[in-house]
């Protein structure tokens, strides 16, 4: 079964901070990819406060751009894919969003999507309830992990929601080794779960 979901904000306009990254597939992607980006990064910073010192900053905004949508859905398993940038000097941060159909009890599908039990985890991880009016009951958890193969310690923070008006799990995560810049930004992550909604139409299920 393919899923086909959009997401959306019950807020206009949407957060400034965060950039919707398209996911480009097929013939002609990699052009698109650049023209997207190249855009995109000269209209991010005409919203900034005057503007880039030169044109290098954009630039650099819109290679980030192009390398989050060209590589990172070919790593993850990914639907949509959105950058966190709060400041388009330092690097972005990717926050990657996944739907399933709901199947069986709530409890043990957020426990998995907020990787209760991660591998390789340094600790215990912290789970909250973050239930939301938009995305129904939910959890939140930070984990912080060693990665397989890896040697510095990493930091992710997960989200889960049973999202009954739509019959999906919708699971939003992210994960960097930058813990304290993670931990300090905290609460921008949860205003802006806050402020999803998910929006499935009939035609957009389909048994592959």
């Amino acid at each position: 079964m393919t899923l086909r979901y959009s997401l959306d904000f019950s807020e206009d306009p949407a957060p400034e901070a965060w950039i919707a990254v398209p996911i480009l597939e097929g013939r002609g992607a990699d052009r698109q990819r650049r023209k997207w980006a190249k855009k995109c990064a000269e209209l991010r910073w005409a919203l900034e406060d005057g503007g880039p010192r030169d044109k290098s900053q954009v630039k650099e905004l819109a290679r980030w751009l192009e390398g989050f949508s060209e590589r990172l859905p070919q790593r993850t398993p990914m639907q949509h894919l959105f950058a966190y940038a709060p400041d388009l000097r330092k690097e972005l941060l990717p926050f990657f969003f996944y739907a399933a159909q709901s199947e069986g009890p709530v409890e043990p599908v957020l426990d998995t999507l907020v990787r209760r039990n991660q591998p390789g985890a340094a600790q215990d991880p912290q789970i909250v309830d973050f239930t939301t009016d938009n995305l129904g009951k939910g959890m939140r958890s930070i984990c912080h992990f060693v990665p397989k193969g890896g040697e510095a310690l990493c930091m992710s923070v997960n989200y889960g929601w049973r999202v009954d008006s739509c019959g999906i799990d919708l699971s939003m995560r992210t994960v960097s080794d930058n813990i304290g810049w993670m931990s300090a930004n905290i609460d921008a992550f949860d205003e802006f779960a806050r402020l999803l909604k998910v929006i499935v139409h009939p035609n957009d299920i389909t048994v592959d």
